[in-house]
């Protein structure tokens, strides 16, 4: 079975804001944001698990693992949340955990699928046949190093991530050791193609993080939405934000969300400088197979005096800008800082 991700159901219209967090690597003195955590007023009737988000002209499209002979389902949902099924042509059985990144040799497709001649579930990718990725061609194993029983627990739900240099990375959920019921570690893979990968050293995350979704990949500037797995804590996942200056090393997640309701598998992409859309599943009921997608909003609050989310190089020194918009004032910590769109320099 697939590791499932955690994410975001407030009450609607509620609003969540974490702790103030420090940002960019652990132990560096970045700027300083606080993240607030908004369920959006639609009801999109999609149920499943695992979504994926890929932004279309005017309309989201939204992957999703669910009970259907592809194994993953497809809606294209409006930003008023009217949403209308699409089909997936795997060409040859069904595969979970769906995604899709632009590589250096084109647009792919990244999934879980199970091979029971083998008895192992892996990482596959496969050349997208269309522009839109409904369909795909021969899928090709990423690495042996994902390649696992069927039955192995804890492991899985790949986040494949362009890097600034083109690169592809590819981040998993990894159990070296399930002796205890917050086993997860987070690993990451690289790949100059984006076809074959290898494992990169050490762990991303470690203490029970799961499901991890990049939200921004730039150069000093990288920011993350993940789970804590089910198994931790109260057992109720949550959401979790980090920022990191390399994609490497990651700072400490702060927790945006409560323990109403189970919130997993975080998808999404920025709107507009510090606002991020996402898609997530939920459910009243830890123990429930029962998951409803839902959309909500992520973004720095707008008290909050850093906008920078990282702060660049530890090495370099940092600056603190003041910008203006209007009667609006925010300041920017960073290296070489620079004033987020429509801001100018004070």
């Amino acid at each position: 079975m697939r590791r499932k991700k955690s994410v975001l159901a407030v009450a609607l219209g509620f609003s969540l804001v974490a702790g103030i967090a420090p940002v960019g690597h652990i132990g560096s003195a970045g700027a300083v944001v606080e993240w607030t955590l908004t369920e959006d007023a639609v009801s999109l009737g999609l149920t499943g698990v695992s979504p994926h988000v890929e932004r279309t002209g005017n309309a989201d499209r939204v992957f999703r693992s669910d009970m259907v002979p592809s194994g993953t389902a497809v809606s294209l949902c409006s930003d008023a949340g009217s949403c209308t099924s699409e089909t997936l042509n795997t060409g040859g059985g069904p595969v979970s955990d769906f995604t899709v990144a632009q590589t250096a040799t084109g647009l792919r497709a990244y999934f879980k699928k199970i091979d029971l001649a083998s008895n192992t579930q892996a990482v596959y990718s496969a050349a997208c046949s269309d522009a839109n990725c409904l369909s795909f061609g021969a899928a090709t194993l990423a690495s042996t190093g994902m390649q696992v029983s069927k039955d192995a627990k804890a492991w899985g739900v790949p986040d494949p991530v362009r890097m600034p240099d083109g690169r592809i990375r590819i981040y998993i959920v990894e159990s070296p050791s399930l002796s205890s019921s917050c086993p997860e570690k987070v690993a990451s893979y690289i790949s100059s193609d984006g076809i074959s990968f290898t494992k990169e050293s050490g762990w991303r995350l470690e203490g029970g993080f799961v499901d991890t979704e990049v939200l921004r990949a730039k150069d000093g500037e990288w920011v993350m939405v993940m789970a804590d797995g089910p198994g931790c804590g109260d057992r109720v996942q949550k959401l979790y934000m980090s920022t990191s200056n390399d994609g490497l090393t990651w700072a400490k997640p702060q927790r945006i969300s409560g323990s109403d309701l189970s919130r997993l598998d975080p998808t999404g992409y920025e709107v507009s400088a510090n606002v991020f859309r996402i898609y997530y599943a939920t459910s009243s009921s830890p123990n429930s197979n029962n998951y409803t997608i839902k959309r909500g909003t992520i973004a720095i609050k707008q008290s909050s005096s850093g906008v920078a989310v990282t702060g660049g190089k530890n090495k370099s020194a940092k600056t603190t800008i003041t910008c203006v918009k209007g009667k609006t004032t925010k300041k920017v910590t960073g290296v070489n800082p620079k004033c987020p769109s429509g801001f100018k320099k004070k």
